[in-house]
């Protein structure tokens, strides 16, 4: 802070400073990334009011998943019976219930789900606000495949426990990270359209092309490029692999990978899907599951009616990017109008939770 900005707050009265410091924190309900990133640093005790803040509205809407292969998810939330003890000692509990696990699994199977998590094999994604982030817009919340920091896996896989303050640490500083990394790539790609002449002169024509090239290219480039960065800092020698960088997501990432070993056993003849025994990449997660359609400056600001046209857009190119259409737009013109008159109401389609399954 600047010498003379810290003057002038020295000269305030205590309580005016927290009643500024409070309504700041509310003009930002909605963004706990800059919450915690950001605002949490001004100053000593505005820190401890924003980490309680936290503890009691963003820690129960925090979703740990652990995938057992493509199609089971079982999620933990926080314990019913977590009291403050957990925001004194930075010890959050997250549990399941028994009774919401498959009938393919039993409690042995879940502890060695838990026993194969690593930075090479994140088996868990954390999921923050479903249904409430971005007004509870689809596709509004934050996912990512950061680090469950100072993970102890209790009660046989049904119950973990982990330093929240830090893993909300990753989770949000990488958020950040990719909207800057978003907005640097958008800025060029709208560069680059306008020196070859082919950025639109209307808005409404520019968010469509933006949608185009998020789903195609930056929305993935960015997380690329965040995972690239966490590699560094865990590993500088680079000798230890992203296990994010799957095969089965390579047409999302497009990073180059070794060839596959010889399969164990043959694949089933009905499709890949079945024969797959491996959960989702957190790329595949995201090309499911988040909305670009909000990455747009001043979406709150569009019309219902330009919405459903930008996230049937979004659809469509989706649908030409992951099923093996890459040079048919007619494709893409054909899932984006099955999204609009097929896909229930518009209600449902914009406020819905969606989560990703291998058959999308």
């Amino acid at each position: 802070m600047a010498p003379e900005v810290a003057g002038f707050w020295a000269k305030l009265p205590l309580e005016l400073i927290e009643r500024i410091l409070d309504m700041l924190v509310d003009g930002y309900s909605q963004d706990p990334a800059y919450q915690w990133t950001t605002l949490r640093h001004i100053a000593r005790r505005q820190m401890r009011r924003i980490e309680r803040h936290f503890w009691h509205q963003w820690v129960p809407k925090l979703t740990i998943t652990l995938y057992s292969g493509p199609r089971c998810q079982i999620d933990y939330k926080l314990s019913d019976h977590a009291g403050d003890d957990g925001f004194q000692n930075s010890r959050a509990r997250f549990q399941t219930l028994g009774a919401s696990l498959s009938n393919s699994l039993d409690k042995g199977d879940i502890r060695t789900l838990w026993d194969q998590y690593s930075f090479e094999n994140r088996v868990a994604h954390l999921r923050l606000g479903e249904g409430v982030l971005s007004h509870g817009m689809t596709g509004g919340y934050i996912v990512n495949d950061t680090d469950i920091v100072d993970l102890k896996v209790e009660d046989d896989g049904l119950s973990i426990l982990f330093n929240w303050p830090r893993t909300f640490d990753a989770l949000l500083r990488e958020e950040i990270m990719m909207r800057r990394l978003q907005t640097e790539m958008a800025l060029n790609r709208k560069m680059q359209l306008a020196t070859e002449r082919r950025w639109p002169p209307f808005p409404r024509i520019q968010r469509l092309v933006l949608v185009k090239h998020f789903v195609l290219d930056i929305q993935m480039a960015k997380r690329v490029a965040v995972q690239q960065h966490r590699l560094k800092r865990h590993d500088p020698s680079g000798q230890t692999k992203l296990g994010s960088l799957t095969h089965e997501s390579r047409h999302l990432h497009r990073q180059p990978l070794p060839p596959l070993p010889p399969a164990s056993e043959p694949r089933r003849a009905c499709c890949i899907i079945c024969s797959r025994h491996t959960g989702p990449s957190i790329f595949e997660v995201v090309s499911c599951e988040e909305s670009v359609v909000l990455s747009l400056d001043d979406w709150q600001q569009l019309s219902k009616d330009e919405l459903l046209e930008l996230y049937a857009e979004a659809y469509g190119w989706n649908c030409y990017r992951c099923l093996g259409q890459e040079n048919n737009l007619e494709w893409q013109q054909t899932s984006k109008k099955d999204w609009l008159t097929v896909c229930g109401s518009s209600t449902e389609k914009l406020h819905t939770v969606r989560r990703w399954n291998p058959w999308f």
